[in-house]
């Protein structure tokens, strides 16, 4: 008995010291063009001027994580199931590339010029796939503004008299992606957030809001007083930069 414990403890060992890792998949088959991450707003604009101020071969990895799993299989179903559907289109795609199968947007795609064909094996493709899925997610906390717990937040506001924001969202909303994407993450946003208030993020499919509030859809946008009692606003829709800069201003003088 003890050495076939022995021997299931070296197999899972050594699985898990030669598992294939998506990011050095990435690193070594597609980073040569594919760069990793540009702020939206950038790529907006370089769009706009037709490639010519960024000069990108290929679409960055974020652009292509968001788009993955915005076009490929069904969103709203568990995440393991998206991923292997990503990974039957990463097979195929990557051994027969082409502009008419390709997940970008329609208006960029003749920016680009056709992808050669990437030699990658069954398991290569799969870690690539779970990579590239999870990899969107990681760079919108990376580069947005903290959030919190409830509680952290609610201890945190009371000590520094800040105003609770909790972002309400579902995990297959376009306009949450959109916000994420194009607004939590531009410096004037981030600046207004870490100034005056502090975040939480909510799952409205799981979690509950706090002070009976009713859920609005998504995203939505729920301001809380510093010392958690009183509900200041209750928002719900996309913006610009802009409107949700007026918005931060318009809740900040309900407290004054």
């Amino acid at each position: 008995m003890k050495t076939k414990v022995v021997i299931l403890t070296i197999l899972l060992f050594n699985t898990i010291l030669f598992a294939i890792s998506g990011e050095e998949v990435f690193e070594n088959k597609c980073a040569s063009c594919h760069t990793y991450y540009i702020p939206q707003k950038k790529l907006n604009q370089n769009y706009e001027q037709n490639n010519t101020v960024l000069k990108l071969k290929a679409p960055t990895l974020t652009e292509l994580s968001f788009r993955l799993k915005d076009q490929v299989g069904d969103r709203t179903t568990d995440a393991e199931g998206q991923k292997f559907e990503i990974e039957e289109f990463l097979a195929d795609y990557l051994k027969y590339p082409s502009k008419e199968k390709s997940v970008q947007r329609k208006e960029i795609r003749h920016i680009f010029p056709q992808m050669p064909p990437v030699n990658v094996d069954e398991d290569e493709t799969e870690a690539l796939a779970d990579f590239m899925y999870e990899y969107a997610e990681k760079m919108m906390v990376e580069h947005g503004v903290k959030r919190y717990s409830y509680d952290e937040a609610l201890r945190i506001a009371e000590k520094e008299k800040k105003i609770i924001l909790i972002e309400g969202f579902i995990p297959f909303c376009r306009g949450c992606i959109w916000m994420d994407r194009n607004v939590m993450v531009e410096p004037e946003v981030k600046a207004a957030l870490n100034k005056d208030f502090v975040l939480v993020k909510k799952n409205l499919l799981v979690e509950k809001l706090p002070l009976g509030m009713k859920r609005l859809g998504t995203p939505s946008f729920y301001f809380i007083s510093s010392d958690g009692k009183r509900v200041l606003e209750m928002v719900e829709g996309t913006g610009t930069v802009e409107e949700y800069l007026e918005l931060l201003s318009s809740v900040k003088s309900k407290v004054k």
